[in-house]
Protein backbone atom coordinates (compact mmCIF):
# COMPACT_ATOMS: atom_id res chain seq x y z
CA UNK A 1 0.00 0.00 0.00
CA UNK A 2 1.24 3.12 -1.17
CA UNK A 3 1.01 6.34 1.69
CA UNK A 4 -0.10 9.20 -0.02
CA UNK A 5 1.51 13.03 0.56
CA UNK A 6 -2.00 14.87 1.05
CA UNK A 7 -2.07 15.18 4.92
CA UNK A 8 1.31 17.39 4.20
CA UNK A 9 -0.16 18.79 0.89
CA UNK A 10 -3.95 19.82 2.96
CA UNK A 11 -2.38 21.30 6.22
CA UNK A 12 0.97 23.00 4.05
CA UNK A 13 -1.39 26.21 3.96
CA UNK A 14 -1.76 26.40 7.97
CA UNK A 15 1.74 26.39 8.45
CA UNK A 16 1.39 30.50 8.68
CA UNK A 17 1.32 33.62 6.60
CA UNK A 18 4.00 34.48 3.77
CA UNK A 19 6.22 37.74 3.81
CA UNK A 20 3.97 39.29 1.32
CA UNK A 21 0.57 38.77 3.56
CA UNK A 22 2.17 40.45 6.70
CA UNK A 23 4.05 43.06 5.02
CA UNK A 24 0.17 44.24 3.75
CA UNK A 25 -1.12 43.75 7.44
CA UNK A 26 0.79 45.64 8.48
CA UNK A 27 0.96 48.54 6.11
CA UNK A 28 -2.81 48.43 6.27
CA UNK A 29 -2.66 48.53 9.82
CA UNK A 30 0.45 51.60 9.96
CA UNK A 31 -2.14 53.70 7.89
CA UNK A 32 -5.14 53.41 10.27
CA UNK A 33 -3.21 53.99 13.30
CA UNK A 34 -1.46 57.15 11.51
CA UNK A 35 -4.69 58.10 10.65
CA UNK A 36 -6.16 58.28 14.18
CA UNK A 37 -3.12 59.51 16.23
CA UNK A 38 -4.49 63.22 15.43
CA UNK A 39 -8.02 62.68 17.40
CA UNK A 40 -6.72 60.37 20.14
CA UNK A 41 -4.37 63.83 20.93
CA UNK A 42 -7.21 65.89 20.79
CA UNK A 43 -9.06 63.33 23.21
CA UNK A 44 -6.52 63.48 25.51
CA UNK A 45 -5.79 67.12 25.46
CA UNK A 46 -9.77 67.62 26.33
CA UNK A 47 -9.98 64.97 28.89
CA UNK A 48 -7.13 66.60 30.48
CA UNK A 49 -8.44 70.25 30.22
CA UNK A 50 -11.74 68.75 31.87
CA UNK A 51 -10.27 67.07 34.67
CA UNK A 52 -8.07 70.21 35.60
CA UNK A 53 -11.19 72.53 35.43
CA UNK A 54 -12.67 70.14 37.40
CA UNK A 55 -10.40 69.57 40.22
CA UNK A 56 -10.36 73.41 40.51
CA UNK A 57 -13.94 73.50 40.71
CA UNK A 58 -14.21 71.40 43.67
CA UNK A 59 -11.03 72.88 45.17
CA UNK A 60 -12.96 76.75 45.41
CA UNK A 61 -16.30 74.61 46.24
CA UNK A 62 -14.32 73.05 49.14
CA UNK A 63 -12.68 76.40 50.36
CA UNK A 64 -16.17 78.16 50.10
CA UNK A 65 -17.75 75.37 52.19
CA UNK A 66 -14.42 75.31 54.68
CA UNK A 67 -15.12 79.19 54.90
CA UNK A 68 -19.00 78.87 55.70
CA UNK A 69 -18.62 75.88 58.20
CA UNK A 70 -15.66 77.33 60.09
CA UNK A 71 -16.73 80.42 60.16
CA UNK A 72 -13.36 81.59 59.62
CA UNK A 73 -11.57 82.86 56.21
CA UNK A 74 -9.58 80.59 53.81
CA UNK A 75 -7.50 81.33 51.42
CA UNK A 76 -6.68 79.83 48.00
CA UNK A 77 -2.96 81.14 46.86
CA UNK A 78 -0.16 80.33 43.91
CA UNK A 79 2.69 78.56 45.55
CA UNK A 80 5.56 76.68 44.13
CA UNK A 81 6.64 75.10 47.58
CA UNK A 82 3.25 73.23 48.29
CA UNK A 83 3.85 75.17 51.79
CA UNK A 84 4.18 78.94 51.48
CA UNK A 85 2.15 81.38 49.11
CA UNK A 86 4.05 82.85 46.92
CA UNK A 87 3.46 86.39 45.17
CA UNK A 88 6.46 85.19 42.49
CA UNK A 89 4.39 81.93 41.56
CA UNK A 90 2.04 81.27 38.78
CA UNK A 91 -1.32 79.96 39.63
CA UNK A 92 0.43 76.60 37.08
CA UNK A 93 3.25 76.08 39.97
CA UNK A 94 0.31 75.18 42.63
CA UNK A 95 -2.03 75.60 44.88
CA UNK A 96 -1.98 76.15 48.49
CA UNK A 97 -5.65 75.93 50.20
CA UNK A 98 -5.36 77.30 54.03
CA UNK A 99 -7.55 78.25 56.78
CA UNK A 100 -6.22 81.77 57.18
CA UNK A 101 -7.35 82.55 61.38
CA UNK A 102 -5.31 85.88 61.53
CA UNK A 103 -6.28 87.26 57.89
CA UNK A 104 -2.97 88.24 56.75
CA UNK A 105 -3.08 85.66 53.85
CA UNK A 106 0.44 84.17 54.95
CA UNK A 107 0.59 80.54 56.72
CA UNK A 108 1.43 80.68 59.85
CA UNK A 109 2.08 77.82 62.38
CA UNK A 110 -1.41 77.31 63.74
CA UNK A 111 -2.90 77.64 60.35
CA UNK A 112 -4.64 74.23 58.98
CA UNK A 113 -3.44 73.64 55.22
CA UNK A 114 -6.44 72.45 53.50
CA UNK A 115 -5.30 71.24 50.41
CA UNK A 116 -2.40 71.48 48.14
CA UNK A 117 -2.82 70.86 44.36
CA UNK A 118 0.19 70.40 42.30
CA UNK A 119 1.87 72.13 39.84
CA UNK A 120 0.01 71.43 35.98
CA UNK A 121 1.23 69.43 33.61
CA UNK A 122 2.92 71.62 31.05
CA UNK A 123 1.38 70.63 28.58
CA UNK A 124 -1.47 72.70 29.86
CA UNK A 125 -1.87 76.44 29.90
CA UNK A 126 -3.64 76.99 33.06
CA UNK A 127 -3.73 81.40 34.37
CA UNK A 128 -5.68 83.53 36.07
CA UNK A 129 -7.24 86.41 34.24
CA UNK A 130 -8.37 89.73 35.98
CA UNK A 131 -5.57 91.31 37.89
CA UNK A 132 -1.94 89.81 38.91
CA UNK A 133 -3.46 88.61 42.64
CA UNK A 134 -1.85 85.46 44.14
CA UNK A 135 -4.29 85.32 46.52
CA UNK A 136 -8.38 84.33 46.28
CA UNK A 137 -9.79 85.33 50.12
CA UNK A 138 -12.85 83.18 50.73
CA UNK A 139 -15.26 84.88 53.09
CA UNK A 140 -17.07 82.98 56.45
CA UNK A 141 -20.76 84.03 54.07
CA UNK A 142 -18.99 82.07 51.20
CA UNK A 143 -18.13 85.41 49.59
CA UNK A 144 -14.61 85.87 47.97
CA UNK A 145 -12.45 89.37 47.74
CA UNK A 146 -12.93 89.73 43.70
CA UNK A 147 -14.22 88.58 40.36
CA UNK A 148 -12.36 86.73 37.76
CA UNK A 149 -11.95 83.71 35.58
CA UNK A 150 -9.32 80.71 35.21
CA UNK A 151 -8.37 79.74 31.70
CA UNK A 152 -7.65 76.27 30.63
CA UNK A 153 -6.25 76.09 27.39
CA UNK A 154 -7.03 72.83 25.28
CA UNK A 155 -4.04 72.75 22.64
CA UNK A 156 -5.25 71.06 20.19
CA UNK A 157 -8.37 72.36 19.51
CA UNK A 158 -8.51 76.20 21.25
CA UNK A 159 -12.32 76.09 20.93
CA UNK A 160 -12.68 72.88 23.40
CA UNK A 161 -10.99 75.56 26.41
CA UNK A 162 -12.32 76.08 29.32
CA UNK A 163 -12.69 78.84 32.03
CA UNK A 164 -13.78 78.08 35.63
CA UNK A 165 -15.99 81.86 36.65
CA UNK A 166 -16.28 82.77 39.75
CA UNK A 167 -17.79 85.98 41.40
CA UNK A 168 -17.61 88.07 44.48
CA UNK A 169 -20.69 86.43 45.58
CA UNK A 170 -18.77 83.17 45.75
CA UNK A 171 -20.76 81.11 42.86
CA UNK A 172 -18.61 79.17 40.75
CA UNK A 173 -19.32 77.97 37.12
CA UNK A 174 -17.06 76.51 34.42
CA UNK A 175 -18.01 77.53 30.74
CA UNK A 176 -16.17 75.58 27.14
CA UNK A 177 -14.80 79.05 25.79
CA UNK A 178 -12.45 80.08 23.22
CA UNK A 179 -9.03 80.40 24.75
CA UNK A 180 -8.94 83.94 25.50
CA UNK A 181 -5.92 84.42 28.26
Amino acid sequence: MKQSNTWQTKNKASYGFTLVEVLVVLSISAIIIGAATPSFMNIIANNRVAMASNELITTLNLAKAEAVRSGMDTVLCASQTASQCSDSANWSDGLILFQDNDNDGIISNNERIIKVMPASNDSLQFAYILDNTKKINFKANGRINLNGHFCFKNSYAENNSRAVIITQTGRIRSEKITYDC
